[in-house]
């Protein structure tokens, strides 16, 4: 792991209010949480009661990132750089130091050697799914979804994810979002949603369908 050099324009009293955001924060399933209650020093306010009544106040952007852990209230680190965001965006005179205050959390958090092995496991283990997953549907099919050709020699058989694995990583290990295709289907698809400036999803290779006269009913 390469150690990342953290610079941020942060005092050093809003540095140590970060010890306990830290010290107090949970690691689940590869993701980090932060207790409302510690983030005082990052949402730049003197009390944990003030960032409390901050969050609360921001519930429609955090909302869809709250966790309860423990039975007690925690939010994803996603959502703590949604919220940044948004804080930045309401008071431009701050945005700065938001900005630096989510420099600071994303170089502690990729220097942290735990975090880091917790989430290459997590990575390795979603490779191991995916492959199974993409060799089951390979294993199982006999023709292709789209054009309707056979496999067997001289016609390669692809896993294709309808949603694709940047658009809806959450799906790159779910059977149901894999089809079969031909080589030549594949990389055609690839390379026109590349031409036509779209993303991977089922609405645009439905409609590659049947710009080129392929089947819809998969």
């Amino acid at each position: 792991m390469v150690a990342i050099h953290i610079e941020a324009n942060l005092s050093p009293h809003q540095f140590s209010k970060f010890k306990s955001l830290f010290a107090q924060m949970q690691l689940l399933k590869g993701k980090v949480y932060f207790p409302p209650s510690e983030m005082h020093g990052v949402l730049l306010t003197n009390s944990r009661q003030g960032a409390m009544n901050i969050v609360k106040a921001h519930l429609r952007h955090v909302q869809p990132y709250i966790e309860n852990i423990d039975d007690k209230q925690y939010i994803k680190h996603i959502g703590v750089d949604v919220l940044l965001e948004a804080l930045g965006e309401e008071n431009p005179r701050k945005k700065t130091l938001y900005l630096a205050a989510r420099a600071y959390i994303a170089g502690k958090l990729a220097n942290d050697p735990e975090i880091y092995k917790d989430a290459q496991l997590q990575a390795n283990e979603q490779d191991k799914k995916k492959a199974q997953a993409m060799h089951s549907v390979k294993k199982q099919a006999t023709q292709c979804a789209l054009s309707g050709a056979k496999f067997g020699k001289g016609t390669d058989c692809c896993a294709h994810h309808i949603e694709g694995a940047s658009e809806q990583p959450e799906l790159v290990t779910d059977i149901k979002n894999l089809i079969a295709l031909t080589r030549v289907v594949h990389e055609e698809y690839h390379s026109w949603v590349i031409a036509e400036k779209q993303s991977v999803t089922r609405a645009t290779l439905k409609r590659f369908a049947k710009v080129h006269n392929y089947s819809t009913a998969w």
